[in-house]
C-alpha cells in the first residue's frame, strides 16, 4: 500500500527549512568574505610560519606554483592575490592576520603578515632535516669564535634555541631461543602434548636394555 500526501509532512517541512536557513547563511557570510577588502595589497610582505605550504603565483592551468620554508618572506604579487580566490570568490588571504581563522580552517598558524622575525624557526619540527640543517651550521657558527669564551657562550645560545639533539639511536630486542623454546615444550605440556622420552632399563652387562 503506498501513502499518498498532498502537503508535506510537518517534520520533512522543517528539516528543508532549516537547510534553507544554513545554506543562505552560508551564502551571505562567503558575500560577506568576498566583498571584505584583503589585509594585503601588491607590494606587502607577509611570511610563512610552516614550510611546505603551495601558493600559487598565477591563474589558469598552467600557472606556477611556490611551496613555503618556513621563515620566508613573501612578497605579494598582483596575480598571487587573483589566483588565491576559490570557485566561491572567497581568497584564502583574507585568513592573513587572523591565527584563529586560519586554525579553524587548515589546524595550524601557516602565515603571518610581515617580515619573520629574525629569530624565526626555519624548520617545522624538532629533528626534521631543516632543524638539522639549521642546528649544523648554527654550531659551525659558533665553533668559529676566536675565544673559549666566546665559544661557551655561543654554543649555549644554540643548544637553547635548538633544544637537545634528536635521538637516532635504535635498539634491537632479541629473544633467548632456549626461553623461547621451554616456552613452547611447556605450552605443549599445558594443552595435553606429549613430550618425547627415552627410558633405559639397567641389565646386566652383556645385556642390551629395552628401549621403551
Amino acid at each position: 500500500m503506498t501513502n499518498t500526501y498532498e502537503t508535506e509532512p510537518a517534520g520533512v517541512a522543517r528539516l528543508r527549512e532549516a537547510r534553507e536557513r544554513l545554506a543562505a547563511a552560508r551564502e551571505q557570510t562567503e558575500a560577506a568574505s568576498a566583498a571584505a577588502p584583503l589585509p594585503v595589497v601588491p607590494g606587502d610582505t607577509f611570511h610563512a610560519v610552516l614550510g611546505g605550504c603551495t601558493i600559487s603565483t598565477g591563474a589558469g592551468f598552467m600557472a606556477s606554483a611556490h611551496i613555503t620554508r618556513a621563515g620566508e618572506n613573501i612578497i605579494v604579487t598582483q596575480k598571487m592575490i587573483d589566483a588565491s580566490f576559490s570557485a566561491s570568490g572567497r581568497s584564502w588571504m583574507a585568513l592573513l592576520g587572523d591565527d584563529g581563522a586560519q586554525v579553524e580552517r587548515w589546524g595550524a598558524v601557516r602565515f603571518r603578515l610581515g617580515q619573520a622575525p629574525a629569530d624565526a624557526p626555519t624548520w617545522n619540527n624538532h629533528g626534521d632535516v631543516e632543524w638539522t640543517r639549521a642546528r649544523k651550521a648554527a654550531k659551525a657558527e659558533a665553533w668559529a669564535h676566536p675565544t673559549a669564551e666566546a665559544r661557551a657562550a655561543a654554543l649555549a645560545a644554540v643548544n637553547e634555541r635548538f633544544g637537545p639533539l634528536a635521538s637516532t639511536a635504535t635498539y634491537w630486542v632479541q629473544e633467548d631461543p632456549f626461553a623461547a623454546a621451554a616456552a613452547a615444550q611447556q605450552k605443549a605440556l599445558d594443552e595435553g602434548g606429549i613430550r618425547f622420552s627415552q627410558h633405559v632399563e639397567a641389565r646386566e652387562a652383556g645385556v642390551k636394555g629395552e628401549r621403551r
